[in-house]
C-alpha cells in the first residue's frame, strides 16, 4: 500500500516511509502489542487488540497526520485519505466482532524470505488461537498474499485503487 501513497523518488520516499512507520508505531504503542526481533532490528509487527482494532482520524492526527501534505504532497495526501476511508469501511463491514488487527508488518529487505515475518506474527497468532479470535489485515502485493496464506490467512476481498492499477486485499485468519 505504501507504493500507492509514498513518493517514488529518493530521499522523499525514504523520509515519507520513515514518517509513516513512526506514525504507525505511535498509534500502536499504547496497546503494547509491537514485536521486533531480539537481536538486531530485522523487522517489526504492530497489532491492535480486540476492542481497539479500529483507528480513528483523531488517533492519526495525534500521531502526526497533520503533516501529511508536507510529507507526501497534495496528490498523494488525497490518495492516503481515500485509502484510509476505504480500509476503515471494509474493516468495519468485514470484522464487526472482536478480532486482532495487524496494523503493520515490515521486514528489512535483506532479511525477507528467511522466516522473520512469520516469527513476528507468532505471538499474536498463538494468543488469537488461545482466545478463539480471528486476525485481520490488509495488503497490496501478490508476494504478501502468498506469505499471509502460508500463515493461515485467507482472502476476504480484493479491490482496485483508483488511478494506478494498484490493488488492495483484505485477509482474515480464523483461530485454530
Amino acid at each position: 500500500m505504501f507504493g500507492y501513497i509514498i513518493p517514488e523518488t529518493e530521499p522523499a520516499k525514504y523520509n515519507a516511509l520513515k514518517w509513516f512507520c513512526r506514525m504507525t508505531l505511535d498509534v500502536s504503542q499504547p496497546y503494547n502489542q509491537i514485536y521486533t526481533t531480539p537481536d538486531e532490528l530485522k523487522g517489526i509487527a504492530a497489532w491492535l487488540p480486540p476492542g481497539n482494532a479500529s483507528i480513528s482520524m483523531l488517533q492519526l492526527l495525534q500521531a502526526g497526520l497533520y503533516a501529511l501534505p508536507f510529507k507526501l504532497g497534495w496528490k498523494k495526501s488525497g490518495r492516503f485519505m481515500s485509502l484510509f476511508s476505504l480500509i476503515e469501511e471494509r474493516h468495519h463491514q468485514e470484522m464487526p466482532n472482536p478480532h486482532w488487527y495487524l496494523f503493520m508488518l515490515g521486514v528489512a529487505p535483506s532479511y525477507q524470505n528467511q522466516g522473520v515475518g512469520s516469527k513476528l506474527l507468532q505471538p499474536i497468532l498463538k494468543q488469537a488461537d488461545s482466545d478463539g479470535l480471528p486476525c485481520y489485515l490488509q495488503t497490496s502485493t501478490e508476494s504478501a498474499i502468498r506469505f499471509y496464506k502460508r500463515n493461515g490467512f485467507e482472502i476476504l476481498w480484493k479491490g482496485e485503487l483508483p488511478g494506478d492499477n494498484a490493488c488492495i486485499w483484505t485477509m482474515k485468519r480464523e483461530p485454530v
